[in-house]
């Protein structure tokens, strides 16, 4: 069914159809932002607004288009960033960011990601030279083709803090290394309670959010099987006071390989010989075969078959769980979730085999890939694929996004070049 389907008619078009007609349509968005920014970059050079009678040309953009002053700012910024001007003989004159002003033109990028990259361009030190400026504008241009404006900023902030470092005098840099800003300030209360603020340098952050990720996430209630109450602040002061607990018994302090919640599937040996599949859905949440698998990817499975008298005939071992050894190649190789765009770190990420455990028995590292939580499901779930190309994955979108179905890789964890010779 043709793109120009009318609205009327939508309900009749098949759900691959549909999602492709949502990205023609948002392409189209795209487009016309780049032609606004095309307009508002050229009544700005002539200074439309104050030669129709408005203050200047926000104000005219506001007034006239109908929308806020903030907004008729930010456009007018986009534009001076990403759209060509001319000279006073009519030459174009190139755009600071050319790069983001071409993926926009051509629907690769929305409003949102110009923004984004606007914003951390713009706090570029004069020190940095134009190729590297340049070249790290196209790595977040890179990263806003598959990617949400979120990723984008977090992948600027990275750079602001490599850009920061790189211009920062030597003594300071020396200072730093020497004196990491540590601060803790307590406030004791009447009751023996505390009240704290402080600071931490970056690595030691960076080791504190890794102790608190897995000890402050939600838990269900065992006893009710209710969800977690819990804000996330009173969450992560748990944490903190079990991590204080822990410390206090050094000893006891134990040391977190990576390994998450035991799933036994029990079955009898009559079952078993019955090929009785409904027993391993007998999970609270599972539903299907798919469920139960991706439930096994995050679980250490221990197949453990009973005789009538529910005595143990046989309790396998859990050799399809990564071990710690290969979490930390994981970790590095792929430096977090693995799926085109996704941030996150590699301690909120589950291994994923790429080919079933179930079918081949084989966990070793080309093949499993780091997923969190929500691309794990998208895996198991949708008409996404991931394939392991030598020792790399590849993504493989549905063809409704990409109809060739060419292979993506996630950028969102990669470093610029110049840093990884450094480092």
């Amino acid at each position: 069914m043709s793109e120009q389907t009318s609205a009327s008619r939508l309900w009749q078009v098949p759900d691959g159809d549909l999602a492709a007609i949502g990205l023609v349509r948002e392409e189209r968005l795209r487009i016309a932002y780049a032609e606004m920014l095309e307009f508002v970059g050229e009544s700005e050079q002539r200074g439309l607004g104050k030669s129709l009678g408005f203050k200047d040309n926000a104000a005219f953009l506001s007034d006239t288009l109908r929308i806020s002053a903030r907004e008729a700012k930010q456009r007018i910024d986009h534009a001076a960033a990403t759209m060509a001007s001319s000279s006073l003989t009519g030459v174009p004159q190139p755009p600071p960011q050319a790069a983001t002003g071409e993926a926009l033109s051509a629907g690769d990028i929305n409003a949102e990601h110009v923004h984004a990259i606007t914003t951390t361009m713009q706090a570029c030190p004069a020190e940095i030279p134009v190729e590297q400026r340049e070249a790290d504008e196209r790595i977040l241009v890179e990263l806003a083709r598959q990617a949400g404006p979120e990723a984008v900023r977090k992948a600027g902030r990275r750079l602001r803090a490599i850009w920061e470092q790189e211009t920062a005098p030597p003594e300071d840099k020396d200072r730093e290394q020497a004196h990491p800003l540590r601060r803790l300030d307590i406030t004791r209360r009447k009751d023996g309670s505390i009240r704290f603020s402080g600071e931490l340098d970056a690595e030691t952050a960076e080791e504190l959010d890794g102790l608190l990720g897995p000890l402050a996430k939600p838990h269900r209630n065992p006893e009710t099987g209710e969800h977690d109450t819990r804000s996330p602040a009173e969450r992560a002061g748990d944490a903190l006071a079990e991590i204080i607990g822990l410390a206090a018994r050094c000893d006891e302090l134990s040391t977190q390989g990576g390994e998450r919640a035991v799933m036994i599937v029990s079955v009898t040996l009559a079952e078993l010989e019955n090929r009785a599949r409904h027993a391993f859905l007998d999970i609270p949440g599972i539903s299907s075969v798919d469920g139960l698998r991706r439930l096994a990817c995050e679980s250490k499975v221990v197949p453990a078959i009973f005789g009538n008298n529910a005595a143990p005939l046989y309790v396998g071992d859990a050799s399809r769980f990564a071990t710690p050894a290969q979490r930390r190649y994981l970790a590095a190789r792929d430096g977090g979730c693995a799926f085109p765009g996704c941030t996150r770190g590699p301690k909120w990420t589950t291994p994923h085999h790429v080919v079933s455990w179930s079918v081949d028995k084989r966990t070793d590292a080309d093949n499993l890939v780091l997923l969190c939580a929500k691309h794990h499901r998208v895996i198991h779930h949708t008409s996404w694929e991931v394939r392991m190309n030598g020792h790399l994955p590849d993504f493989i979108p549905p063809p409704w996004i990409d109809q060739e179905r060419r292979p993506m890789r996630n950028l969102a964890h990669t470093t610029p070049p110049r840093y990884q010779q450094a480092a």
